[in-house]
């Protein structure tokens, strides 16, 4: 990787775990608004996300493992500080059974070929990902009391270290318009359209939906 790459990459990475300060603070102040379960189901999609990433050289694999310090972390603070929520409502139950069956299909599936295949593992935490933000959009699109301004200023910083990832270490506007001669010289591959929004999937849908939800905070 480069170094202004790898600089990015690590500069992500903090961005990302530092949004979790004021989610952690804002959580100290308002116990209620920790939702265990949610950060629970975060920390196993945080894990084989940063694995499958990484394992198959995906440029953005640091912002991943930030989410997975970072949701870890606040689950254990959670646990320290008490009066938290565990609401494992239906989304909820729903991406806990996809995540058990993508992980199920996995190891199946390797054991069988002897091939441990991380797309099924990533491709499925997507899936899952965007399941788990409909508990947080429908919270806030009934009545409900105002998001304190950590837990929006924490939104916003996820928000952002998604769209930097994107943009400046998977390089997905980039990679898209580069003719396949000079993609080829660049990245020592041939250029796959289909490959290329694969790498850049989680960080695309976590932006977009991050955006929705922090319009959704500040109704």
């Amino acid at each position: 990787m480069p170094k202004n790459k790898d600089f990015w990459s690590w500069a992500i990475f903090c961005c990302s775990l530092g949004a979790y300060a004021p989610l952690i603070v804002g959580g100290w102040k308002h116990p209620y608004e920790m939702n265990i379960a949610c950060f629970g189901l975060w920390v196993i999609l945080a894990a084989s996300t940063t694995w499958s990433s990484r394992i198959q050289g995906f440029a953005g694999w640091r912002m991943l493992l930030a989410f997975l310090v970072g949701n870890a972390t606040v689950v254990v603070v959670a646990l320290c500080r008490g009066g938290y929520t565990f609401n494992l409502g239906p989304s909820e139950t729903i991406v806990l059974y996809g995540m058990s069956i993508t992980i199920g299909a996995w190891v199946i599936v390797g054991a069988t070929t002897k091939r441990w295949e991380p797309r099924i593992l990533y491709l499925g935490g997507i899936a899952a990902d965007v399941i788990s933000f409909y508990p947080q959009m429908k919270q806030y699109l009934l009545p409900h009391e105002h998001p304190t301004h950590w837990m929006i200023f924490a939104w916003t910083m996820f928000g952002l270290g998604a769209f930097m990832n994107m943009i400046l270490v998977e390089e997905l506007p980039k990679k898209l318009r580069m003719d396949a001669t000079a993609y080829g010289i660049r990245y020592d591959k041939s250029k796959n359209t289909w490959q290329i929004l694969e790498e850049s999937a989680f960080s695309g849908e976590n932006f977009l939906l991050i955006v929705v939800t922090v319009i959704l905070m500040c109704r």
